[in-house]
């Protein structure tokens, strides 16, 4: 299990209609902790994504702590995941919403290319912010998405901490969070209404991630 004591990670897995909600709220809940965010995506924000939970918008101060990057494909990642310690402002939070937009390929999603491609990516992740940690002299953040290549696979047990399920529930008005262990299949799970439960269910997600 390559689980680099500065470099705490997260993944969460669920549909892809959630994502671009829940990144952004990440993003957000990190900048006001006072975090340097770079959220990377492979499409545009166009405008602030629809909330789940009951959030304020981001403060102005939050806002300069956060730098969205547009990347279209996965050679620009690779190109940026490399360069990513060398930037003026070093990150201590790095998101991807959504990573299987990079790893989706003519190959068959179970090859074993694919698996190489996945295991590739998730291994330079982890080195690119284990840099930063080092230049920072702190812990630093991991935050991805996926919506299909890493769910249920193995690959994920062995660079990711702290990994979720969200599942939407009620026609979308209930998500149940279930987050996995390495040890059993399920070790703790939240509900939350959304707009109810302001931001104390992703509080309890990400907050596992700093804790350990």
């Amino acid at each position: 299990v390559m689980f680099p004591k500065n470099v705490k990670t997260t993944l969460l897995c669920g549909p892809k209609d959630l994502s671009k909600s829940f990144m952004f709220e990440a993003a957000t809940y990190w900048a006001e902790e006072g975090q340097r965010v770079v959220y990377i995506t492979p499409t545009p924000l166009e405008k602030r994504p629809a909330a789940c939970h009951d959030r304020r918008n981001p403060s102005v101060t939050a806002l300069k702590l956060m730098r969205f990057i547009y990347l279209s494909d996965y050679e620009v990642l690779v190109e940026q995941l490399f360069k990513l310690h060398t930037y003026a402002a070093v990150p201590s939070v790095l998101l991807i919403d959504d990573l299987d937009d990079y790893l989706l390929s003519d190959e068959t999603p179970g090859d074993d290319n694919s698996r190489s491609r996945i295991a590739r990516i998730c291994a330079l992740i982890l080195h690119s912010m284990k840099s930063c940690s080092r230049i920072l002299k702190k812990n630093v953040h991991v935050c991805i998405w996926t919506s299909s290549s890493l769910i249920n696979n193995f690959i994920q047990t062995i660079y990711f901490r702290n990994v979720w399920n969200l599942t939407e529930k009620e026609n979308g008005k209930v998500i149940l969070v279930e987050r996995c262990s390495i040890r059993s299949s399920l070790e703790r799970s939240y509900i939350y209404y959304k707009f109810q439960d302001g931001m104390r269910v992703l509080q309890q997600i990400l907050g596992d991630s700093m804790e350990v």
